[in-house]
Parts: structure tokens; sequence; C-alpha cells
């Protein structure tokens, strides 16, 4: 480990690396939600609109836009009450140094592995991967990088998504008065 990563990266951050969340169950979707989407996002795709067209395309029904499936464990995670009493989110659960609180997406990858129909119940769960420390014009950063999986009920992965923050020292500024415009 360079001296950057373990100056920073504590020995009781690292042993984060692999720690799972139990799978949990996701709110069920259904036709309306399907409707608001396409009001939304104008993607009318007939696989999602219709049962027999979805059937003659080999589907046993009609599926759930990917971005939908994609949105839903992850539409609470940023800056709400809700997200931050989360018990599983392990990032924020992570102990990282005092200070380090400035969060930034640093990339995101997600992978359609296989269909999913309307109203099938989904879970959720996610695994810190790595932890890594690198300098960068904010100054040394945190990178967590996190696997998030939907499930179908057979607990087969139908969604991977691998997401990478960056988390900085908030930037302190000097005492300013205030003044008035």
């Amino acid at each position: 480990m360079s001296q950057i990563n373990s100056s920073i990266i504590t020995p009781e951050l690292r042993a984060w690396i692999g720690q799972q969340s139990p799978a949990r169950p996701l709110e069920v979707l259904g036709a309306s939600d399907v409707r608001r989407y396409i009001d939304a996002t104008g993607d009318a795709n007939r696989l999602w609109l219709d049962d027999e067209f979805a059937r003659t395309a080999g589907y046993r029904g009609r599926l759930l836009p990917p971005t939908l499936v994609g949105w839903v464990p992850f539409s609470f995670r940023e800056s709400t009450e809700r997200a931050n009493a989360d018990p599983m989110d392990l990032r924020r659960q992570l102990p990282l140094p005092a200070g380090y609180t400035n969060v930034r997406n640093a990339g995101s990858e997600t992978e359609w592995i296989a269909p999913v129909y309307l109203g099938e119940q989904l879970l959720t769960r996610s695994c810190i991967v790595d932890i890594v420390a690198r300098e960068g014009h904010t100054g040394l950063g945190i990178y967590i990088t996190q696997e998030e999986q939907v499930l179908n009920a057979d607990e087969q992965i139908v969604l991977r998504r691998r997401h990478t923050l960056a988390v900085f020292p908030d930037k302190t500024y000097p005492d300013a008065k205030s003044t008035s415009r």
C-alpha cells in the first residue's frame, strides 16, 4: 500500500471491502408506474405496453423498462432523511476520516442482465468492492466503489451497477463578515 493510501485508508476502513448488505425487497412496480415513466420520458416501447407484443418477442409478458428498474433502488440515496437513515447503504456506515463529507460521483456502470416483468417482486443488495485514496485537484480523496445488485424473486441478478464515489474533505473558507446586497 502506498504512503498516501496508508495515511488515510486505515485498517478499520479497509476491513469494509467485501462487506455485503442483506437482500431487501423493493417496491413492486405496476402499470401506473410504467405509465408515469412513459409520460416522463416519452419511451413508449411496445414491450412495456403490450403483453401480446412482448410474448411474440419471446417474453412471458410485459417488461419493465430497464431504466425504471435501475432507478428504483437508488432513487432515494442522496440528501434525504430517508437516505441518511437507510441501514442498507453501506457507504454511509464507513468510518471515514473527520471532515470527509464532500461526496462526488466518480463514475457508474450499469449492466442489464435479465428481463424484469410488470408486478415482479425485486430485491436489492450491495457490496463494498474497493476503497482507495488518490490525490486530485481538490486534495486527497477517498474513492469508494460499491456494487449494487437488483435480484428477482429467485435471487438471480437482473441488474448490476458498479458505482464509484469520491469523498473529499470539506473546504474551509476564512471567516467572512456578512454583507447585505
